[in-house]
């Protein structure tokens, strides 16, 4: 069999290797004299490390990291810049001087900044690193940016925010100092479809210290009017007295934590706000009481307003409900999309059954009329 891969030019074997993670890409040059120094110009950086609590795996995972960086081709633009791991400050098994971690910023910082800031193309960049570590303020300065994830690090300073490209931003577990929020990073994203913001904390009084005074960001900081023209929005802070915007582009709407202050027909009134709407994930549901079973609750009719959303009669297509515990509201909540979704095709229900009342929750949901003929009703547990 010939060897087709020798015959493709470099470019192709460049773009081929872009998508693999870093050491692997490291790893061809031992195939042949061609492979030796190709991994060099590569444009995509790509490490990432697991939960692993052991200090030589960190020493030798950065090791690599900051070889590579060294020895690639600066003339060569950086396209994809993504660096993850997991250093767990709080595990008492790792015995880490503050010293040390400040050390270990620096270098990171250093390093992160030397790796980007010589590449005028920049267009994907994934950091998922320790809330010890500050983000580099040079990352505010990359307008070619399309896609921009943080996680697990710390923004001290949000200077003049100018992202016309980006339409990807994913926030998660990011701790802003006192003083700044998310409509100064919000307010740089004019074209944004796509966004993500989850467990965002702020400083509190105290000094940095080993043990964080984090305080979890209102919901009256989520700037809602600045995202309203959003495709895809993910938050977990999520109060329905807040949504008073409409959002006129949004088709995909994933509510980490749903706060219900009297009924579902809270959810109902803010789905006006999305007509176009065709995903509806919900996690976990806060609410004071839950009943065990919708058994028996036959003749029961949920508080129905004016009409039913646009969105739900003429463009739903999937909804998930999670951590379903069987209560009277989710079950005609439930029962509601199905009998109303004319579009439906997938309504899953994710159960969290403590009393063993799973098969009769399964029976009543089962019992549902469906509006939908293509709706297929799925079942799972909520873990």
């Amino acid at each position: 069999m010939a060897d087709m891969i020798s015959n493709f030019s470099d470019d192709i074997l460049l773009y081929i290797l872009s998508f693999l993670p870093t050491k692997q890409v490291v790893a061809t040059s031992v195939l042949s004299k061609r492979w030796y120094l190709l991994w060099r110009s590569v444009t995509s950086f790509d490490f990432c490390i697991g939960n692993e609590n052991r200090k030589e795996t960190y020493d030798q995972f950065f090791h690599s990291v900051f070889s590579f960086l060294r020895s690639r081709d600066r003339d060569q633009p950086l396209l994809r810049f993504r660096l993850n791991y997991f250093f767990n400050s709080f595990d008492p098994t790792i015995r880490y001087s503050y010293s040390a971690i400040r050390d270990t910023e620096s270098i990171i910082k250093t390093r992160i900044e030397d790796a980007v800031s010589g590449s005028a193309r920049i267009q994907h960049l994934d950091l998922s690193l320790d809330l010890y570590i500050v983000m580099p303020s040079v990352v505010f300065t990359f307008k070619t940016l399309v896609f921009l994830k943080l996680a697990n690090i710390t923004v001290k300073n949000i200077p003049f925010v100018d992202f016309p490209m980006l339409k990807i931003l994913h926030l998660n577990c990011v701790l802003f100092s006192k003083g700044l929020d998310l409509s100064q990073l919000l307010s740089g994203c004019p074209n944004l479809e796509d966004l993500e913001v989850k467990h965002i904390l702020i400083h509190g009084e105290r000094k940095f210290s080993r043990l964080y005074n984090l305080i979890n960001m209102a919901a009256k900081l989520f700037p809602f009017e600045i995202v309203k023209n959003v495709k895809v929005l993910s938050s977990d802070m999520f109060r329905q007295q807040e949504w008073i915007f409409d959002f006129q582009n949004l088709v995909q709407l994933k509510l980490d934590n749903l706060y219900i202050k009297n009924n579902w027909v809270e959810l109902l009134e803010t789905l006006r706000h999305c007509p176009m709407l065709q995903t509806l994930a919900i996690g976990y549901i806060d609410k004071i009481s839950f009943g065990s079973s919708a058994e028996g609750h036959e003749e029961a009719v949920l508080p129905d307003p004016q009409s039913v959303p646009a969105c739900i009669s003429s463009h739903l297509k999937t909804c998930t409900l999670g951590c379903y515990r069987g209560s009277m509201d989710e079950f005609l909540f439930a029962r509601y999309i199905m009998q109303n979704a004319k579009y439906l095709r997938t309504m899953k229900i994710n159960i969290y059954s403590y009393n063993g009342e799973k098969l009769n929750m399964i029976r009543d949901l089962s019992s549902c009329m469906k509006s939908s003929d293509t709706c297929k009703l799925s079942f799972d547990n909520y873990y």
